[in-house]
């Protein structure tokens, strides 16, 4: 059982993850003339600081949700806080845009890490019967951090650098995963096996890949083009034999 004072530090913790993961995904769009400037590069791959992030995250989601359920759930989105702390803090002091690239893929595969396991916690915290109010709760904070991404990100390069859109996550995970250890008990999904499909997950992580990045960068390449083509194939075939495997 929960006290009121873990219920709310809880549903605090919870809407600050979602807040900054999908404060991410839109924050950087505003800052990418700046960056490109900073790095003396082309924005074809300054574009490659937000397609990362919304590639790993979307990937990596699924599989990063039987792993939770498997393994235990608080242990796991504590790992996924850690890394995205440390992975923004990275992005802020990179000094290539290399680095900066691979750092947002740290941030995104984080981001996985965290997303999926925030609705079994707050179903866990407050039980079924209030899933949906609190759900949606948290949806709310999703959507104010999509929109609210290229405002802050603008306000923040205006009064600073580009460098704070990312050094500005780094107090937030720091409360919640105070907030995280001391107000939530940690939880399984006892309903499913305790072996985990490897297979199935790289099957899965492999489709995902592909028809994700199809979806990000089928304009840029051209929806024709042979690579995009081979790639969309390549998606559906391993979903047809995912399905098979299943």
């Amino acid at each position: 059982m929960y006290s009121k004072l873990q219920k709310a530090g809880g549903l605090t913790a919870l809407c600050l993850m979602m807040f900054i993961v999908t404060l991410d995904t839109t924050i950087t769009n505003i800052a990418l003339p700046n960056i490109t400037s900073y790095f003396s590069t082309t924005l074809d791959t300054s574009n490659w600081i937000s397609t990362i992030y919304v590639l790993l995250l979307s990937v990596f989601m699924i599989p990063m949700a039987k792993v939770a359920d498997q393994i235990g759930r608080k242990k796991v989105i504590l790992v996924g806080l850690i890394l995205f702390g440390a992975g923004s803090l990275a992005c802020g002091m990179a000094n290539s845009i290399g680095m900066l690239i691979a750092m947002r893929a740290i941030q995104g595969l984080s981001g996985a890490i965290i997303t999926p396991i925030i609705v079994p916690l707050s179903v866990n915290l407050f039980g079924r019967e209030r899933a949906n109010q609190i759900v949606g709760i948290i949806g709310a904070f999703a959507a104010i951090a999509a929109a609210a991404g290229p405002p802050i990100g603008g306000l923040l390069i205006h009064l600073w650098s580009w460098h704070e859109i990312f050094f500005i996550n780094v107090p937030v995970v720091i409360v919640t995963l105070i907030l995280t250890i001391f107000c939530f008990h940690e939880s399984y999904d006892m309903t499913i096996s305790k072996s985990i499909d490897y297979a199935g997950i790289i099957l899965l992580s492999i489709g995902l890949f592909l028809i994700t990045f199809v979806l990000l960068k089928g304009y840029d390449f051209g929806w024709l083009s042979l690579r995009i083509l081979l790639m969309s194939v390549g998606a559906f075939w391993h979903y047809g034999y995912l399905s098979i495997w299943i």
